[in-house]
């Protein structure tokens, strides 16, 4: 509980307390933040107008840590307006209450909040034991299909690289790909916010899938995909259309051939999501947060850095630097911001790997 006045603390603290919720509090923001990234605690009721920095402030630098997975922060404001109450909802706040609030409204939204972390914890727990099964069954396949899943691989990276002769794009840039996705991904496996989600399955289904992030642009004619200006409305709008082809084009052949069906749908997640943004501005479907799949928000770091290292019809080669700088500082709103860190970490190893594999 982050409230700087000692009667609203005390007033949660006996409502919830006395639902057997444990409860600590702290009156400003930096000790709000500090206090978070300490313990693992569920929910932080977090008042908008505090000493030191605003609850804004803390929820943000909240939302960026991800101290524990899935935590709920529910927000309270007295003098807020409707305006700033959607500017912080749209922030990662998960529910508010106006002052003056009942105990009843303050145990309900509590109620709510801490039930929709223990589903989604215990999804995620679902979901270790599915890829520990699912690891187990691929290991089993690996061992008496390995030239299969070869053979598999080498056919998806030779018709996407079908489709990358077409457009400006060229050389190594999928073979770079797969690697600054591997590097990501393995870093971001470090952090508490992704662990649970990331392992080796998942990594090489990941490196194996990227290739066909843009596959739909084989449906594209030349004059969009190597348009050396500025695209109109019109051009922009059957441009951003390769997402959805591509990823309707493979749903269709996961549906002819269930057996490929979970290596197809990470393709599938990658092909339509790779230009959705964090702040639910990209496209096609305007996904926003944690409801992009994971890949594609892994993806997009990987992608948006090598068009900027890479020099194209439309635009010059960026240094290693500058680019780091676009994406981590430059470019609020497009990426997980989970998954900066991870980035800052593998950056040096996307450097090596695009001086290794350069055009």
């Amino acid at each position: 509980m982050v409230d700087d006045q000692i009667d609203i603390r005390r007033l949660c603290r006996v409502a919830l307390g006395a639902e057997g919720l444990q409860c600590e509090e702290v009156g400003n923001g930096p000790d709000a933040v500090a206090l978070a990234c300490q313990k693992a605690y569920d929910l932080v009721l977090l008042d908008v107008d505090l000493p030191g920095f605003s609850g804004e402030e803390v929820l943000r630098r909240l939302r960026q840590r991800q101290p524990t997975r899935h935590l709920k922060v529910v927000m309270f404001s007295g003098a807020a307006s409707g305006d700033e109450l959607s500017r912080i909802m749209l922030a990662g706040a998960d529910d508010f209450l106006t002052k003056p609030f009942s105990v009843v409204q303050l145990r309900a939204r509590v109620k709510a909040a801490l039930r929709l972390k223990d589903a989604q914890d215990r999804a995620d727990v679902l979901n270790r034991e599915l890829l520990t099964v699912n690891a187990e069954l691929e290991q089993a396949l690996e061992a008496r299909d390995g030239e299969l899943l070869r053979a598999r691989n080498g056919l998806v990276l030779a018709l996407a690289k079908l489709v990358e002769h077409r457009s400006a794009e060229s050389g190594r840039h999928l073979q770079r790909l797969q690697r600054y996705c591997r590097a990501l991904a393995e870093g971001a496996a470090a952090l508490p916010a992704y662990a649970p989600q990331i392992d080796a399955t998942f990594i090489r289904v990941l490196e194996d899938a990227v290739p066909l992030h843009d596959i739909g642009k084989a449906a594209l004619p030349d004059h969009i995909l190597n348009k050396p200006g500025r695209l109109d409305e019109g051009e922009r709008t059957l441009m951003e259309a390769h997402t959805t082809i591509g990823a309707d084009t493979l749903r269709e052949v996961a549906r002819q051939h269930p057996f490929a069906t979970g290596f197809l749908h990470v393709a599938i997640d990658i092909a339509r999501g790779h230009h959705e943004r964090w702040d639910g501005s990209g496209y096609p479907d305007r996904l926003s947060g944690e409801g992009i799949p994971l890949v594609a928000r892994l993806v997009a770091f990987a992608d948006v850095y090598d068009a900027m290292r890479s020099r194209l019809v439309y635009k010059p080669a960026l240094s290693h630097h500058t680019a780091v700088l676009v994406i981590t500082e430059k470019s609020e709103g497009q990426f997980d911001p989970g998954l900066r860190e991870a980035f800052l970490q593998a950056a040096p190893q996307f450097d090596r790997i695009f001086r290794e594999l350069g055009d």
